[in-house]
């Protein structure tokens, strides 16, 4: 009988941060091994090494597992994308649109495997992505370029780089699907680059 989707919750305590990264991450290695839909909460179960309750406090079915692996993925890119790119001149935006592509294509190139049998696997491109990962954009431009990207008079530039990052997210998305084809990180970074820098007439 399959179990009815709950509400997750994400832990604020130590420990229960280590447990719910703990069952996120063997979803992660099971599906180094198997597709999506061979994964079942029993094989999370075991491969985790916490008992049902525990995972069920988290979460309702695989879907929110991997879901969650997914934002979480994102928010660690993100983060460490923000970082990087306050460090460089504020008036250097080719030097950050280099750093923003060449970071995203470097991370999405590590977990092309799994986040290929993700997009392949589940209903990963459905209304609750896509708003996630339009939050997760906006969130990222003002970390990046600071407050005053939410400022009125920015709002043309910041649509902007948004329907830049729309077309870039479509761009990685094609990449994660086409697991056949080699990913050249140089060649790649110069087409996603020469894209944005078209969107925003530049």
């Amino acid at each position: 009988m399959k179990r009815k989707a709950i509400p997750r919750r994400k832990p604020k305590q130590a420990r229960s941060i280590r447990k719910y990264n703990d069952i996120l991450d063997a979803g992660a290695r099971l599906l180094e091994q198997l597709e999506y839909s061979d994964i079942t909460m029993s094989e999370i179960h075991l491969e985790s090494g916490h008992p049902y309750a525990t995972i069920y406090q988290y979460f309702g079915n695989k879907e929110d597992i991997f879901q969650a692996w997914i934002e979480r993925f994102m928010e660690t890119v993100i983060f460490e994308l923000s970082d990087r790119i306050r460090r460089t001149d504020r008036h250097d935006f080719e030097s950050q649109l280099e750093i923003s592509v060449r970071y995203s294509l470097e991370q999405i190139t590590a977990q092309r495997l799994i986040l290929g049998k993700l997009l392949n696997g589940m209903a990963l491109v459905s209304s609750r992505m896509v708003e996630h990962l339009e939050e997760k954009t906006r969130e990222w431009i003002i970390q990046a370029f600071g407050q005053q990207m939410e400022l009125p008079r920015n709002n043309e530039p910041l649509e902007k780089l948004l329907t830049a990052a729309r077309a870039t997210n479509g761009y990685w998305i094609m990449l994660m699907l086409n697991t056949r084809r080699e990913i050249d990180i140089e060649q790649e970074s110069r087409r996603v680059g020469s894209l944005i820098k078209a969107l925003l007439s530049i």
